[in-house]
């Protein structure tokens, strides 16, 4: 058995689609199994019976935080074992952003992509495949130390990308509280919601006090709530950075393209290192920065980190929570986060037959 594919029923692009898992096992036939993953706790024994049962390949039928899922049983499982490299994961599209199969160059839904690949086997073809970097991200519970020691941490992800303060922390609680059916569209109306609010505080913050009432309180309390900025101490390869409020802070392992809307990473792209960003500013210069978020620009401030990086710890400040968000997973609670690079992953990069 070559191909393993792990499917989510209650993924955005196939809770309404009950009969998933037939239209995969037609696509894999012989070459393969498909296994259906409802609870997160299910997944590290389906993972490891289609490692023992031989699959080289991994095929992630859900959106990309079904992908982040599976990376991390994978990895979790390959550290079990002995294992010291990974399968080929293969990414899907028609979730929210597929910023993986885009980079992988992948085209069409799972099953064109599953067809394909198995035609190759079929044919003996090679598979060509691109690796990619990894970001490792440990971390602590507010209260603990985050140890150097060799035990394993409270808390370890693998990812391709986080949010880890400020807006960008902030754009994935607006997100993610949106209808199933969110898209480019709604990654737009997000980032225009925010932009709308913070020139309005900022025009209600000049205008006297009798004027400030025609203001609705919900747009300022959405662009206060947003713009809230993450304190914390910040150390990037050794050196800390001189500033300790961050409007935004996210990092990434490999060049990113959102929907084709958010472009971002520049430097992940050359491979080897992380590009993390932080910034210190108001509101306005966050949308002021919009265009060079989008574009993948160099941000631009007086106190901005916007460069490579190989190892970064971050420290909550006291009455501070560093709530991390993963490839669009959601994590809560944690005081301490140190991102270095993770393990290198194969993805297969075939655009046709």
């Amino acid at each position: 058995m070559d191909v393993g594919i792990i499917t989510n029923p209650n993924s955005k692009k196939n809770y309404r689609r009950p009969q998933r898992r037939r239209a995969l096992e037609q696509a894999v036939g012989r070459y393969g199994a498909v296994v259906e993953t409802r609870r997160l706790d299910e997944l590290p024994r389906a993972i490891r019976n289609l490692r023992e049962a031989g699959c080289r390949y991994f095929v992630c039928d859900g959106g990309d935080g079904t992908l982040h899922w599976v990376l991390n049983t994978l990895h979790a499982d390959a550290r079990q074992t002995g294992a010291t490299r990974l399968p080929i994961v293969v990414p899907t599209n028609g979730g929210t952003v597929d910023f993986v199969a885009r980079k992988a160059g992948l085209k069409g839904d799972a099953d064109s992509i599953v067809r394909r690949l198995v035609g190759r086997l079929e044919r003996g073809e090679p598979i060509p495949t691109v690796t990619i970097d990894t970001c490792k991200i440990v971390g602590a519970p507010i209260g603990q130390e985050l140890s150097d020691s060799t035990q394993a941490p409270a808390f370890e992800r693998v990812g391709l990308a986080a949010a880890l303060g400020g807006v960008a922390q902030a754009f994935f609680d607006r997100f993610y509280a949106l209808p199933k059916e969110r898209g480019a569209l709604a990654i737009a109306g997000v980032i225009g919601a925010a932009a709308g609010g913070a020139l309005v505080s900022t025009l209600a913050s000049n205008l006297a006090p009798p004027l400030q009432r025609f203001i609705p309180d919900e747009m300022r309390s959405y662009a206060t709530d947003f713009f809230r900025p993450t304190r914390a101490r910040v150390e990037v390869d050794g050196r800390e950075l001189p500033f300790a409020s961050f409007a935004s802070m996210q990092v990434g392992a490999i060049d990113i393209n959102l929907a084709g809307v958010v472009r971002c990473f520049r430097h992940a792209r050359e491979g080897g290192v992380l590009h993390f960003q932080a910034l210190d500013t108001t509101p306005i210069g966050v949308v002021a920065n919009v265009p060079n978020i989008v574009l993948g620009t160099p941000i631009l401030g007086r106190k901005v980190y916007d460069d490579k990086a190989r190892r970064v710890r971050i420290t909550a400040e006291d009455g501070e929570v560093l709530n991390p968000v993963i490839d669009g997973e959601q994590f809560h609670g944690l005081g301490h986060v140190e991102l270095t690079l993770g393990p290198r992953v194969e993805l297969p990069t075939f655009a046709s037959n």
